[in-house]
């Protein structure tokens, strides 16, 4: 076996996946409190305002890298959870190409809408 090898795989496999899914929370809650005394401070009341906060770059922006941290926040963990508890490998392949076939719409469906603004 080779050196830094485990019978699974590298021993620091998992410590990608672990930064990515802290660096994502963070994010999430970061725009989450901002959004929140924004439109606590500002609030939206008409189309127009609304317009003009979507049509803003740097909105767009944030709201996309919000999405994908959201939608690879929720790759990881329900991997994670899939490879712990689904004991079938066949259940726990087709369980997953579910998912990610569910968050890859989720990310076209997201491009086409903050994306079109």
């Amino acid at each position: 076996m080779a050196v830094g090898m485990s019978e699974r795989g590298s021993i620091r496999s998992g410590l990608g996946e672990w930064v990515v899914q802290r660096l994502t929370a963070v994010y999430i809650l970061f725009f989450i409190l901002i959004a929140l005394i924004r439109f606590s401070v500002w609030p939206v009341t008409q189309y127009e305002d609304w317009l003009a906060l979507s049509s803003s770059v740097l909105y767009q922006i944030t709201t996309l890298l919000f999405i994908f941290s959201l939608l690879a926040h929720a790759w990881l963990g329900l991997k994670s959870v899939f490879l712990d508890y689904v004991h079938s490998w066949r259940l726990r392949f087709y369980l997953l190409m579910a998912v990610a076939g569910l968050l890859l719409a989720c990310a076209i469906w997201a491009l086409l809408v903050v994306g079109t603004q």
